[in-house]
């Protein structure tokens, strides 16, 4: 921060602001590049394009994009891509910005370049190609400055005339991703532009300042598009990561913002967060990198600081995930003024400044990339080429995953190491490892020793061994585990066949063409929820078996277990040959293989007619979002319900809970949250709603308050408590808290897969992931604990002894019959992030057989 502007009253401050608002677009550029320059007059500043001042108001992103594609037009130093659109139809943009003659021999340069993620390539391979840097913006929505400052860098890019800036252009790319969200992004824009008071009000309870749930921070899914980079859930980060590995930057700068009341954070980050698989010369580069933004920012008179937060530990991240491809990966927090002008305690922060400190940065990143070119190629290549020499020193030598039950979440594994250019074999001969036998035809073999070995490792193994500290987010982040897939770790090598290319096509259908009796699908596929509401949807009467039992198919004799949906032939809308092209389409476009039985006499176990085949009813499910509700958690509902199975929920506010009838709803789902402002009636009007037969669904904080409101007669566990007072040194209270608190971990537990909640899971281990310190005590119905934390639990990630002991034994799932119906509570959410699809299987279970989960009652 400026020295002028600390000694300015807050009103001088504001008529300061509000004059250069109102100033020609030269005043602009001068307060943008106080360091002035030449800039080319045919090429339009945001401001004579968009028709206001960057600063003054929030720019839309068909604006933004409208701008990128402008500059295209007026300059042969920027070319503009459309590599995908949002889930609500907005363009997801890469503007290449280098110099013309760059920019016709791109593929030449980019060929050269990657040469330095090929271990078996010497650094010479990339000749004299430019460093290449990637610049990303607004991956949260509203963290409004970035997306502006995306406009004004690549303006001055292209338009200014200085020989440094040419000489920039001639050694570096920019690669420039303008709104990593657009969704987010607009509805951000929406609601400051709508609000926007003239003048400008600082009052931070202002509505401008004050965004309703969900904010724009996330897609339209409700997903933190910063924590995708490995998990690859949303059609907003997959071509994003396809381009990436199309370039590999040598530094990508992530753009974000923070609190009002601080100053502007870039790398590096505390060692203490620092992951031991990358080389320590990658962490120390960021040093380098971080004295061109210390003097962008000197410049300037802001105030900033590095070193004291935010991890770079895992590859979730826009700043990480380049870390793990030998670049230098850095994240940049400015204040946010959430608005025009907010106050703080640092006096009155304006939108134009914090656009101000992101350019600014911007542009030291692509001097210090210049600058530092030879040393960022070689940092690339000597992580590729260490990266085997890793890999051979590690006791694993081989990963091995695929079950022949679950094709769908087989392929769904696959399909995500082909997208982050993971090298992967077919398996070719049988395999035993820890016990799991694993067969050609539907495993895979991954080998340890390639140039992605790290990313294998993040993927597949345990968090290597950390101390407790200051995280920023969660301990760990294995796919693997919360996959819920068959998979191992090997300390020999196995021989794998082929490299796989792609996932191979899904290859549903029915077998044994019109059942005489009824048609059968096993349940352990993750693809057989999808069949099964598309056979609802289609108005077919649809049961399931709730023991296991073994048919004569027209392949032989096969195995059911429990959960397997049994199609009957009779009592059915549709007949013979209509009926089956309707169960043989469902089949092909869900990938499940359907069997044809022609009677209902079984080989072994139950028979179809049986008591324990029982009535399924089709899913009617509301999803309660709204102010005090956790975005992300009910997001990730509403992202499988629509995307896996294409089932059309109902959106319903909290406040609406009282106010409606709730009987048309099977299921309703409360995520995490506070649900204070729920008041007697609506609680009245769910213990009605349960007692007749519904299904509420809780999570987390929602099963704390269900529990309070007596809508479930189940316990909670052993509250946190704060250990015994004692004299403690006040530096170190920070580091304290994050000590003791539950940072996201992968904890083993035990889930009765008899129950209809675990209907599917393939063994009694299962993965959870605990996210904070909520559990229950075992329930005292016998058969109502579905699943119960280890006694001494596996942990993938960091907890602290204390908080060990606490859910040890403790229940992550318990099921509180109430009248006909019932309660069930999670302790954490089961379809965390959109990728833990073990345990979503146990929400999609509650979703389809929660008509069924109360305890049997004795035959008459």
């Amino acid at each position: 921060m400026s020295l002028q502007r600390r000694l300015l009253s807050p009103i001088a401050w504001l008529a300061l602001v509000l004059c250069l608002f109102a100033a020609p677009a030269s005043a602009q550029s001068a307060y943008f590049f106080p360091a002035g320059g030449d800039f080319d007059p045919a090429v339009p500043t945001p401001q004579q394009f968009l028709g206001h001042e960057i600063g003054s108001r929030y720019t839309r992103h068909d604006q933004l994009v409208a701008y990128f594609n402008e500059l295209a037009r007026h300059s042969d130093k920027i070319r503009v891509e459309e590599i995908g659109r949002s889930y609500e139809g907005r363009p997801l943009l890469i503007a290449t910005v280098t110099s013309a003659q760059n920019l016709q021999n791109l593929e030449t340069l980019r060929r050269q370049h990657v040469t330095l993620a090929d271990p078996a390539q010497p650094l010479s391979a990339a000749g004299n190609s430019p460093v290449v840097v990637w610049l990303g913006y607004s991956v949260h929505g509203n963290e409004t400055s970035s997306g502006e400052a995306a406009m004004l860098t690549a303006y001055y890019l292209v338009a200014n005339r200085s020989a440094e800036t040419a000489q920039w252009l001639q050694q570096a790319v920019v690669l420039f991703d303008p709104a990593q969200n657009p969704d987010g992004r607009d509805r951000a824009a929406s609601w400051h532009n709508a609000y926007a008071s003239s003048p400008a009000s600082a009052d931070p309870a202002d509505k401008e300042h004050v965004e309703p749930f969900p904010q724009g921070r996330t897609n339209h899914y409700f997903t933190d598009l910063n924590r995708d980079w490995l998990a690859l859930t949303q059609q907003d980060t997959r071509p994003k990561i396809a381009y990436f590995h199309q370039w590999y930057p040598n530094v990508q700068i992530d753009f974000h913002e923070m609190g009002k009341d601080s100053t502007y954070y870039f790398e590096p980050s505390p060692a203490s967060m620092h992951s031991p698989l990358i080389p320590a010369s990658s962490y120390e580069f960021n040093k380098t990198l971080a004295k061109y933004h210390a003097q962008s920012l000197d410049a300037l008179g802001s105030l900033y600081y590095t070193g004291e937060n935010f991890d770079n530990f895992s590859p979730v991240y826009g700043s990480t995930y380049p870390d793990f491809h030998g670049a230098v990966g850095v994240t940049v927090e400015q204040a946010s003024s959430r608005g025009r002008v907010q106050e703080s305690v640092n006096g009155l922060l304006t939108f134009g400044f914090t656009i101000r400190n992101q350019v600014a940065t911007g542009l030291g990143t692509v001097r210090g990339a210049v600058t530092e070119r030879d040393g960022l190629l070689k940092l690339q290549k000597d992580f590729f080429q260490s990266a085997l020499k890793q890999a051979n020193q590690q006791p694993v030598k081989s990963f091995v995953f695929g079950d022949a039950a679950d094709p769908g979440l087989t392929q769904r594994l696959l399909d995500l190491l082909l997208q982050h250019q993971i090298t992967v074999q077919a398996l070719s001969a049988p395999v035993t490892v820890d016990g799991q036998r694993f067969e050609p035809g539907s495993a895979y073999v991954v080998q340890a020793a390639q140039p992605q070995f790290r990313l294998v490792h993040s993927i597949f193994a345990d968090t290597p061994p950390i101390k407790g500290d200051v995280f920023y987010g969660s301990t760990s982040y294995a796919i693997a585990p919360a996959y819920g897939i068959a998979f191992a770790a090997s300390r020999s090598r196995i021989a794998g066949g082929e490299r796989v290319a792609s996932v191979p096509a899904a290859n549903g259908g029915v077998a044994g063409g019109q059942a005489g009796y009824a048609y059968v699908f096993d349940w352990r596929d993750y693809n057989a929820s999808r069949a099964l509401y598309a056979l609802q949807a289609k108005g077919l009467l649809t049961r399931a078996a709730f023991q296991p039992f073994t048919a004569a198919t027209a392949q032989g004799e096969q195995s059911f277990g429990y959960g397997s949906i049994v199609v009957p032939v009779a009592g059915q809308p549709l007949a013979g040959a209509e009926l089956l092209a309707a169960v043989d389409a469902v089949a092909r476009s869900s990938g499940v293989h359907i069997q044809a039985l022609s009677s209902g006499q079984s080989r072994g176990g139950i028979d179809l007619g049986s008591d324990s085949v029982k009535a399924l009813r089709k899913p009617a499910v509301a999803l309660v979002m709204g102010e005090g509700v956790s975005a992300t958690e009910i997001g990730s509902a509403w992202f499988l319900l629509d995307q896996h199975l294409q089932l059309p929920a109902s959106k319903i506010d909290p406040a609406q809970l009282g106010k409606i009838t709730l009987d048309r709803y099977t299921t309703i789902v409360l995520a995490g949250g506070t649900y204070s402002g729920v008041d007697a009636t609506a609680v009245a009007a769910l213990k009605r709603w349960i007692n007749a037969g519904g299904s509420l669904i809780t999570y987390g904080t929602a099963a704390r308050w269900a529990i309070e409101q007596k809508l479930s007669d189940e316990v909670l566990g052993p509250e946190e408590k704060e250990p015994e007072a004692a004299r403690r040194a006040f530096g170190d209270q920070r580091d304290i808290a994050a000590i003791e608190r539950v940072s996201g971990n992968i904890l083993s537990a035990d889930v009765d897969n008899t129950h209809p909640l675990g209907f599917g899971v393939p063994r009694r281990q299962l993965a959870v992931n605990k996210e904070n310190g909520l559990s229950f005590q075992p329930s005292r119905n016998p058969f109502s604990t579905v699943v119960r934390i280890d006694e001494a639990p596996k942990v993938n990630g960091y907890l602290s002894e204390r908080n060990r002991s606490r859910v040890a034994g403790a229940a992550w799932l318990v099921v509180s019959p109430q009248g006909q119906g019932n309660v069930v509570l999670f302790a954490d959410d089961p379809a965390h992030r959109k990728y833990w699809h073990g345990t979503e299987r146990l929400l999609l279970n509650a979703i389809f057989f929660g008509n069924q989960l109360n305890p049997a009652k004795p035959r008459g």
